[in-house]
């Protein structure tokens, strides 16, 4: 074989590179996993744009809501972790449902992923953008931005992250890397500050129910959750890790422990710095006031401080899209490899960068974006999207969740039972506690994102029973296996190898 040729490709292969070729396999770090799950929750674009948003709901309560949501994906992080160990597949999600409960619900997962990242994708530069770029302006530069800044700026937003995806995954792995180190250390350390220069009369006092109660610390859980949504972003990056395919799996799991570890604590902290910072008895003010975060920073940390702030949260919003792209595009690529989407997803361009999946994916961010933001505004955009982002996400991790616990029922061992079935069920409890309080009463515009969720859920079920009603798709062996390349092959999997069956 000629040295410069791919090794997993024959040269008598009579396909293009795109079909022959899969994902550069070895090259992402355990480091480099951690950087795209913490981009994935963008912590800074989190301060200013999640926590104000939360603000209007939990007030004072803010560091509550995000300390519940930090222990909640803390106990969903050990689903991500069982189901990774032996499995690093660019499915992520999608392979780990089908591993426990087969390929209709892996389906469903896989598109619900798709769902919330996109619209997480469409969701985060219509806030910067239209909510808080425009606010920082008015209030700091005494300039009035036209109400349509938001639509080029967000093709920015997604058009870099695009445009860094499609070169492939070395160059994203090293800005993400650079960047999110930077992120978690500014964040602790002014949060550290902050607080420090405060004057705090009740510490404990963002800690209690006492001013918003359950509902309205449950409410700011919806955005203080949305927070954490990439910390499984790096999953889909399990075909590209180093090491031995054998324990790919088990750096995804050994990186969300500690992605979530370091953005749970530097958002916690940030929050309570937040409302410390502003003045608890003022906290219902903060939502309102144009760019919140950065006052408190400017007041504390002055200039310096602020504008660093303001600096990272744009970068911060900008690798969120990109982590989000690039997550979200693997796992069209490996549902397309099985055949169960349009097979086009399923190539790779000559930077071995599954390029028509990433260019799909920000198209429809676009699009989902330009209809939102345009028919609601931009705040109140965001905040359905969010919150649909939420429903997304409870949906696919409440199916990763009965996955392993149907892996695992025939267990007996105490730990096994705790970290294998209690957890999960609570995990899921919490998640739909919470979105219960969201929800009901139904009070739009909020309830549109209920709407959206459910349309996208019954297109999802209807696909399913297109694809794989009727003894269609793999066979029942094969189902368990989706998403999951073989060791000869990096495009080789289940319908490669006659285990699909046709009507």
């Amino acid at each position: 074989m000629d040295s410069n040729s791919s090794p997993h490709v024959s040269q008598e292969d009579p396909r293009p590179l795109s079909q022959a070729a899969g994902l550069q396999s070895g090259i992402v770090s355990v480091w480099g996993l951690v950087s795209q799950s913490i981009a994935g929750m963008a912590p800074t674009c989190d301060v200013v744009a999640f926590m104000t948003a939360g603000a209007a709901f939990a007030l004072v309560a803010l560091p509550l809501s995000y300390l519940f949501a930090f222990v909640l994906m803390f106990i969903e992080v050990n689903t991500l972790y069982h189901l990774s160990k032996h499995r690093g597949s660019a499915g992520g999600y999608y392979s780990y449902v089908s591993a426990g409960l087969g390929a209709k619900p892996a389906l469903v997962t896989a598109i619900m992923v798709v769902f919330y990242q996109l619209v997480s994708v469409a969701g985060v530069p219509i806030y910067v953008a239209g909510v808080f770029l425009p606010g920082l302006a008015r209030s700091y530069l005494g300039v009035t931005l036209p109400a349509w800044f938001w639509i080029p700026m967000m093709l920015v937003f997604i058009g870099i992250p695009w445009l860094l995806s499609v070169l492939g995954i070395r160059p994203t792995v090293k800005a993400m890397l650079l960047t999110s180190s930077l992120e978690i250390v500014f964040l602790i350390v002014s949060s550290i500050v902050i607080i420090s220069r405060a004057h705090i009369v009740a510490p404990l006092h963002p800690f209690t129910f006492a001013t918003v109660g359950i509902k309205g610390v449950a409410l700011g859980m919806i955005f203080a959750i949305t927070s954490f949504i990439g910390v499984g972003s790096h999953a889909p990056l399990g075909e590209e890790a180093k090491g031995v395919r054998t324990q790919q799996g088990r750096l995804i799991g050994k990186a969300a422990i500690l992605s979530l570890t370091l953005v749970g604590v530097a958002l916690t902290i940030s929050a309570y710095a937040l409302t410390v910072g502003w003045g608890q008895t003022r906290m219902a003010l903060f939502s309102k006031a144009a760019a919140p975060g950065v006052q408190v920073f400017l007041h504390y940390l002055g200039p310096i401080g602020a504008v660093a702030l303001v600096v990272l949260a744009i970068n911060s919003a900008l690798m969120d899209d990109l982590a989000l792209m690039t997550s979200t595009a693997r796992v069209l690529y490996a549902v397309s490899r099985d055949k169960l989407l349009q097979t086009s997803f399923a190539t790779v361009n000559g930077k071995r960068a599954p390029a028509a999946s990433v260019t799909f994916v920000g198209a429809t961010a676009i699009i989902v974006g330009l209809i939102f933001g345009l028919w609601l505004g931009p705040a109140q955009a965001f905040d359905v999207l969010t919150t649909a982002v939420l429903f997304g996400l409870v949906t696919a991790h409440t199916l990763m969740n009965l996955s392993l616990m149907r892996i695992s029922y025939r267990e007996r061992r105490l730990t096994q039972l705790v970290f294998h079935l209690a957890l999960p069920v609570i995990a899921m409890g919490l998640f739909w506690i919470v979105l219960y309080e969201t929800v009901v009463p139904l009070v739009f515009p909020l309830a549109w994102a209920a709407i959206f969720w459910l349309l996208v859920l019954i297109g999802a079920v209807a696909w399913t029973y297109v694809k794989l009603g009727g003894g269609r798709g793999p066979s029942d062996k094969a189902g368990h296996e989706l998403g999951v390349a073989t060791d000869t092959s990096p495009v080789e999997t289940i319908n490669k190898l006659g285990l699909w069956r046709e009507t």
